[in-house]
């Protein structure tokens, strides 16, 4: 059974010549549980291949029972948007074949990439991506930014085109965001001559 902690986590610092490498951005909705009780309701998955976005994939999926009303609140996601759709357990063979072996992005990876694992292990998919995560990396970057949250970054540095706390406007302001920490690191290192 693999886990997060198994897992290869990068550091942003380290990547070099990010546009020759293929990046896939995930971000997940749920219900607000935990553990065996948690399931996604919308989830998305956007490339990024020679430092640009790519393609993307995204999708409401149905829940077994009446969202938690801060879901609601939070995400806008009512439970009459889910009636009909397939379940998340539907889309997780092409997802993962969707991915392939891109680095997978998210932020606050250890929150989403362990309920991707949690997927896998009920499909029995042995899936054991190299992880990056932007909300580790702009901690690692900024350090004298008030907040580190997706929804300020995305503020601060212009990424959203949609509402946040949903699935592919989230996942698209992450992918922004990553670049935009890749072009910061080149800045810095021209600047600085290189970095240590």
């Amino acid at each position: 059974m693999v886990n997060y902690r198994d897992l290869q986590r990068l550091d942003i610092r380290n990547i070099d010549d990010y546009r020759s490498r293929r990046f896939c951005v995930i971000d997940f909705e749920t219900n607000g549980r935990m553990g065996e009780q948690l399931e996604v309701i919308e989830f998305a998955a956007v490339k990024v291949v020679d430092g640009r976005l790519d393609t993307h994939v995204s999708s409401l999926c149905a829940a077994s029972g009446p969202l938690d009303p801060f879901i609601t609140r939070l995400t806008g996601i009512r439970d009459r948007q889910l009636i009909g759709k397939p379940r998340f357990e539907q889309f997780i063979e092409p997802l993962i074949s969707y991915i392939g072996q891109d680095i997978i992005v998210a932020h606050n990876a250890p929150f989403d990439v362990p309920i991707l694992l949690q997927y896998c292990r009920t499909a029995g998919i042995d899936y054991r991506p190299d992880v990056l995560c932007t909300l580790t990396s702009s901690r690692r970057l900024f350090p004298d930014l008030p907040s580190h949250k997706l929804a300020y970054l995305g503020e601060a540095f212009s990424l959203y085109d949609g509402r946040a706390h949903r699935a592919l406007a989230d996942t698209l302001a992450t992918a922004r965001l990553l670049l935009v920490m890749f072009e910061y690191l080149a800045s810095e290192g021209a600047i600085s001559g290189g970095r240590q």
